[in-house]
């Protein structure tokens, strides 16, 4: 019997089938993937909500052109920092400085998180310029490590601003080997002659590291009066100096330096080349929390009670002067009729000696809060009592007025430390926490939470952000009826 034909099925119909088989292929292919990347992002957004928490990073201007300024603070409770540091316009540079903090930062979040001790970590700035264009950007890096160990590092970054172009000692000396030689020999004589150095590092450590190359003599900051030079530091006990540093006047060796960075004035007198060992910077709420614990220090010195009537209150600060940040208070303070007491660093006088000048001439008191600011009550009494004697005298030959009180740093005192001095021990009952907050609009905040009448209150005339804040501070104390007066009037 013969088979029934069956219709061949028609080309096309395989090819429309086929097409539909690869579309269906390629949909399922990309509902799969975005699936995936939308997973993904989901459980990115969801690590980045959780991760940064307790980490807040600004910007704001600086006082220089095209230079803003980064600020990260962290508030974890195990590896709490802060930091703040510069960036300009120039990739390169900014890409160093970022490299440098995320290194150091990363370097002290492995190490210290889960210690049983209470770490902390901050990185500060000083943006120094010359009048040939250049910057210098210093940062200082203060760490906590243990029960008692603080370590400090001071790195320092160069930028001509106009051209981006870095710029190295090198070139400040005119790229000439015997300027080197001889600018070694006369840094060496600074660092010999100085007590306080010889007291805490090892014999001849300094020596190797002041050898003439360039590498050794990399970490400067340059400005219109002096070239400043850094040095490594070595892990000491809590209470050391930091980082040695060496200040010499450009006048001093004019001649030793290229046509850009001449002073215009030329003195041959070694002796006159300044020496000091750099300050320790507060440490942000890592030092200073380790005698506060958060709380305000009472103000032994001015316990009275106050009659009724005026209100008065003493505005102090501490740690300047600076250049920018004390004159822009000095007006501030102007504005108001305000007369304050500033508790100098004798090394910061040294540096700054016609800022010290205008806080005398305007009639302030003027008080001693010691020559680097180191714990006093670890340093023994001869060494207490010269870090204190050092700043009384330095005050009073570039102002020519004498120091009426004295505040030991960190609120840190003994009967030790009082035996040192015939000077009044003058701390405070209200603390504004500027070196922690850095935030103008806080300041005010802490003011008008702790104050009362016959209060001493804690500012600091090194932050851009306090003398932001001042001016509302004063407004609004002026507006319940106090007035400002000097530590001595209280």
């Amino acid at each position: 019997m013969k088979k029934p034909h069956r219709k061949r099925r028609s080309f096309w119909i395989d090819v429309i089938f086929l097409i539909v088989i690869i579309v269906l292929t390629i949909s399922a292919a990309s509902l799969i993937t975005l699936t995936t990347k939308g997973e993904a992002a989901l459980f990115s957004k969801t690590k980045q909500a959780v991760t940064p928490a307790s980490v807040v990073i600004g910007t704001s201007d600086s006082d220089y052109p095209d230079i803003k300024i980064i600020t990260e603070t962290s508030k974890d409770l195990n590896t709490p920092y802060i930091i703040q540091y510069p960036q300009s316009l120039h990739n390169p540079i900014n890409q160093a400085i970022s490299s440098y903090i995320e290194d150091t930062k990363q370097d002290y979040l492995t190490k210290h998180n889960g210690s049983k001790y209470k770490s902390g970590l901050n990185i500060s700035y000083e943006i120094l310029s010359h009048r040939s264009g250049n910057y210098s950007f210093v940062l200082v890096n203060n760490r906590k490590t243990g029960k008692t160990i603080r370590e400090t590092e001071i790195r320092s970054f160069h930028l001509n601003l106009k051209t981006g172009e870095n710029f190295t000692i090198s070139d400040v000396l005119d790229h000439n080997s015997k300027h080197l030689n001889t600018l070694s020999n006369l840094v060496r004589k600074v660092l010999d002659n100085n007590p306080v150095i010889e007291d805490y590092l090892p014999p001849g450590s300094l020596h190797t590291k002041t050898e003439p190359t360039w590498d050794n003599f990399g970490n400067f900051a340059i400005t219109d009066e002096s070239l400043i030079f850094y040095f490594d530091e070595y892990k000491l006990m809590a209470g050391t100096i930091g980082p040695p540093a060496v200040v010499i006047p450009l006048k001093n060796i004019d001649n030793l330096l290229s046509d850009k960075f001449k002073s215009g004035m030329q003195d041959t007198d070694e002796n006159a080349i300044t020496k000091k060992p750099v300050k320790e910077r507060e440490t942000a709420d890592l030092l200073h929390q380790e005698h506060s614990n958060g709380d305000a220090v009472v103000n032994e010195e001015t316990k009275e009670e106050h009659g009724k009537g005026v209100k008065k209150v003493a505005l102090t600060f501490d740690d300047g002067p600076h250049p920018k940040v004390t004159m822009q208070i000095l007006e501030t303070l102007r504005k108001y009729d305000a007369k304050a007491t500033f508790f100098m660093l004798g090394n910061m006088v040294e540096k700054h000696p016609e800022m010290a000048r205008e806080v005398q001439k305007a009639g302030h008191e003027l008080g001693n809060h010691t020559w680097a600011h180191l714990d006093l009550t670890k340093l023994g009494a001869e060494k207490a009592r010269h870090e204190i004697d050092r700043t009384s005298a330095i005050i009073e030959n570039v102002t020519g007025q004498k120091v009426t009180e004295f505040r030991p740093p960190y609120g840190a005192v003994n009967d030790t430390v009082r035996n040192q001095t015939n000077l009044p021990v003058i701390l405070w009952d209200v603390d504004t926490l500027d070196w922690k907050n850095r935030d103008s609009n806080q300041l005010l905040a802490n003011v008008k939470s702790a104050t009362k009448d016959g209060s001493t209150i804690l500012m600091h005339d090194i932050h851009q952000s306090t003398a932001d804040g001042l001016e509302a501070v004063l407004a609004y104390l002026q507006s319940e009826g106090y007035i400002f007066v000097k530590i001595s009037d209280l």
